[in-house]
């Protein structure tokens, strides 16, 4: 009787289950760990530790031809968004928006925060260094009297109001926000820097005010002009400019020129939990960084960037600090970001206000796309043939799944190994991935692309290691 002999060579599957977002190599990215994606566009860690289409986006309003100008909450329960047909407007609870100024600056971009102090309630401030500043009383919009001209990046920070005017930190008197000028109360310091730069952002969210320049960081330390102190943080660090800085858990992270950094306050900020993005950050459009955008929904940070030859912002880069992963967003030309309630708004580079959440690009399809790093056997010398290749995910009805392989580490010379449309919900099915095209290959890439909602809950590979030679 005759018998059939096991194949020799043939290794247990080694299965990956937990994806740890993607890091953009310099190289070809042999050395990643087999979880890393050295590719991964419009996945997100919803589903953690697989990967999952991200949201998409609903528009709640559309106004003027250019960019939306700035994005302010009133405690947190009301939108008010500047536009570039020089409107301030509300976003009202029944979806409508009211108009509460007109006849505003066209292209200078605002800052807000809210305020108090001699104001009878809590005002919405608002500032861009053209107009007056102004305030929103709830009901209307008027100028802030006596509040510096030319004032920007209004900020505040133990009952004081602070903005910035060219090299000069202005703040307001004690819980006065309509007195600049008392003297030993209100007042301004100058920040000369050996750049000559001017502040382009202010920052208040780590319980200090934090002052940036391009090339420079300060920290306002004191409680008052008596004892204030404005030290420097870091002489060649600094910020790209005031909405490249947000505040996620009392830390800074923000978006410099030479890379995405957080700052805790007291200590030099440190770069080194944006290393797998590092190269989108040397991509950027250098002439158009003016333009990136950070931002916190209060479980992601978000840091929109102009890379390659785009003009506005053409990348979002999503960190999930709890798992310390990155994804990449792309086609959403973002200049600003805010968090209202339980909602989480981009202002477009169109005049569009779009509410984040949903599966669709306001009823366009999401196309999401992963791309492995290239598996080789434990050593990349030794020869071997791929035996299986398997892919587990979840599919809706309506979305779709194609799977490509590459016999090349690098490149774009691809294959279409399996594509699978859903007409009916697909949960956890395995999927197999025909390997003829890639058999004995060394080194092996798999492209995931995603047509709608797609969750990847799993990639497997088994291969038949050849003797060495």
């Amino acid at each position: 009787m005759a018998y059939w002999r096991p194949i020799r060579g043939i290794t247990d599957p080694i299965p990956i289950r937990q994806f740890n977002g993607v890091y953009k190599p310099e190289d070809e990215g042999f050395n990643l760990p087999d979880n890393l994606f050295t590719e991964l566009i419009n996945f997100c860690p919803d589903e953690y530790p697989a990967i999952k289409t991200r949201p998409g986006y609903s528009v709640v309003g559309t106004f003027g031809t250019g960019p939306v100008l700035g994005m302010g909450a009133w405690k947190d329960q009301e939108l008010h968004v500047i536009f570039s047909d020089g409107t301030w407007r509300r976003l009202n609870s029944n979806g409508t928006w009211t108009t509460l100024a007109s006849g505003l600056n066209t292209s200078a971009e605002w800052s807000f925060c809210n305020f108090k102090g001699n104001l009878g309630g809590i005002n919405l401030i608002g500032a861009n260094g053209v107009d007056p500043i102004k305030r929103y009383d709830g009901s209307t919009v008027q100028n802030l009297s006596g509040a510096p001209s030319g004032g920007k990046y209004i900020t505040t920070q133990s009952n004081r109001l602070y903005c910035a005017v060219g090299n000069v930190l202005k703040f307001s008197a004690l819980s006065k926000a309509t007195d600049w000028t008392t003297a030993n109360d209100a007042g301004e310091i100058e920040l000369n820097t050996r750049d000559g730069e001017d502040i382009n952002g202010l920052n208040a969210g780590n319980g200090h005010v934090t002052v940036f320049k391009p090339s420079t960081i300060h920290e306002l330390y004191g409680k008052g002009p008596s004892s204030y102190s404005l030290d420097q943080v870091a002489d060649d660090i600094g910020a790209t400019g005031n909405k490249a800085v947000t505040v996620h858990d009392e830390t800074l992270p923000f978006i410099s020129r030479n890379g995405i950094f957080q700052y805790a306050g007291g200590i030099r900020p440190k770069r080194e939990f944006s290393d797998p993005v590092n190269k989108y950050i040397a991509g950027m459009n250098k002439s158009q960084t003016s333009k990136c955008v950070a931002g916190s929904d209060g479980k992601y940070i978000y840091f929109a960037i102009p890379y390659g030859t785009a003009t506005q912002n053409n990348i979002i880069l999503q960190y999930d600090p709890n798992h310390k992963t990155w994804y990449a967003w792309d086609n959403i030309a973002v200049t600003h970001m805010i968090r209202v309630g339980q909602y989480f708004y981009f202002g477009d580079a169109t005049g569009r206000v779009l509410r984040v959440g949903g599966t669709t690009d306001a009823g366009n399809t999401i196309t999401a796309t992963a791309i492995t790093k290239p598996f080789t056997a434990a050593s990349m010398a030794r020869k071997q043939q791929w035996f299986k290749i398997w892919v587990v995910a979840s599919i809706p009805t309506g979305s779709s799944l194609s799977i490509y392989v590459s016999g090349e580490p690098t490149g774009e010379n691809w294959t279409l190994a399996r594509t699978l449309s859903a007409s009916s919900d697909i949960q956890f099915q395995k999927i197999l991935v025909p390997t003829n095209s890639i058999a004995n290959k060394n080194a092996v890439r798999i492209k995931i692309v995603a047509t709608g909602p797609v969750t990847i809950h799993e990639i497997t590979r088994q291969l038949r290691e050849l003797p060495m030679g």
